[in-house]
């Protein structure tokens, strides 16, 4: 028997009369075996790693399926049913014809609902009658085919055969059980391998003072407002210096301001390497560099570089933009800059190219 919830009334009390009605299930206990263990084994991981225990808890728990939905939009379930109770499902129409001529030993046809049971009424009809199922898939259930069947699947496709399974999935909390969950289930079902072998969870956008946001409350903050108030990029920024593993963000537009001034003061180091004579070389070196100050902006921007690459590839994405951050304001534009204005300025051709080409 399928457990669930029993509503009642608000007046009361009293159970509300339940109605009947046969519903389509997928042994789910069954499809979650393999993907428990591709993420117990290691072949899929969660970053952070404590959403591994939620994602277990709701797997290890699982209760069959509920997959058919009486709604106007969706896949629609490929069943069809016939006399004496008999159930075809199948991968087309045609298929499900097929088997019902079998069945019975003549030719079958396909109807409204109410013309195929009048006709079982009846016993009219040279042809076997049949409807179909007027129920559709779960959402979830068509989504948990996404990573393959978008990709040509069933068919063997180059698409498939290049992109899936696929390296990393993004996503938030709140739909680990809902869709992670399922794509897990259905792509080890169906291709035998995990659809992805990272699964990033994000933060959650929150106010200044941490509470979610609503309409009701009034609290949304509109990332278009904030764009046109202090650009794109800031906002971007913003986003990923507060994007801590496990922490959600507190976002306010003065945190955004203050990102405004660092993209402003990176435009600003632009505009005065450009207005210097500062161009890519062709065939530059920069280990080749001789200038004191050359050798330690090459040798700070490779140390930079080298951390916000290890940073980006561990998914510690507030930790890489503070390495830009720091680098952009204290070494290159505080230091570097200030420093090669005498030298730009200078006499010395030979150090002013080295410096320009840096």
């Amino acid at each position: 028997p399928h457990a669930h919830m029993v509503p009642h009334g608000d007046r009361g009390g009293v159970p509300i009369e339940p109605l009947l009605t046969d519903q389509w299930y997928v042994d789910a206990k069954t499809l979650a075996k393999p993907a428990i263990a591709s993420v117990r084994e290691g072949r899929t991981e969660f970053v952070p790693r404590n959403w591994e225990k939620t994602y277990f808890e709701w797997m290890e728990n699982i209760q069959p399926w509920c997959v058919s939905r009486q709604l106007w939009w969706g896949h629609q379930i490929p069943a069809w049913y016939g006399p004496d109770g008999a159930i075809f499902v199948a991968k087309s129409e045609a298929e499900a014809l097929e088997a019902a001529a079998d069945r019975f030993g003549r030719p079958a046809s396909v109807m409204s609902k109410a013309e195929a049971v009048a006709a079982w009424d009846t016993g009219s009809g040279a042809q076997v009658a049949l409807y179909r199922d007027e129920d559709v898939l779960d959402t979830w259930f068509s989504s948990g085919l996404w990573p393959f069947s978008t990709l040509g699947w069933p068919d063997k496709t180059p698409e498939l055969a290049r992109y899936y399974p696929t390296s990393v999935l993004v996503t938030g909390f709140d739909i680990i059980f809902f869709w992670v969950a399922r794509m897990m289930m259905m792509g080890l079902h169906f291709t035998e391998q995990a659809p992805f072998s990272t699964v990033y969870i994000h933060a959650l956008v929150r106010d200044e003072k941490g509470a979610k946001m609503s309409k009701s409350k009034g609290n949304v903050i509109d990332p278009i407002e904030l764009i046109d108030q202090f650009g794109a990029d800031a906002l971007r920024f913003t986003l990923a210096a507060m994007a801590a593993q496990g922490r959600d963000i507190k976002l306010a537009p003065a945190r955004v301001q203050g990102y405004r001034n660092f993209t402003t003061k990176l435009w600003n180091a632009a505009r005065f390497a450009e207005m210097n004579g500062c161009k890519p070389v062709a065939g530059f070196d920069p280990s080749s560099v001789r200038e004191t100050l050359s050798q330690w902006i090459v040798v700070e921007t490779a140390r930079t570089a080298a951390a916000v690459t290890e940073a980006i590839e561990t998914y510690r994405f507030n930790d890489a933009a503070g390495e830009v951050y720091s680098f952009t304001w204290h070494s290159f534009c505080d230091w570097f800059l200030e420093l090669s204005k005498p030298v730009l300025q200078g006499d010395d051709s030979q150090a002013k190219t080295e410096l320009q080409a840096v």
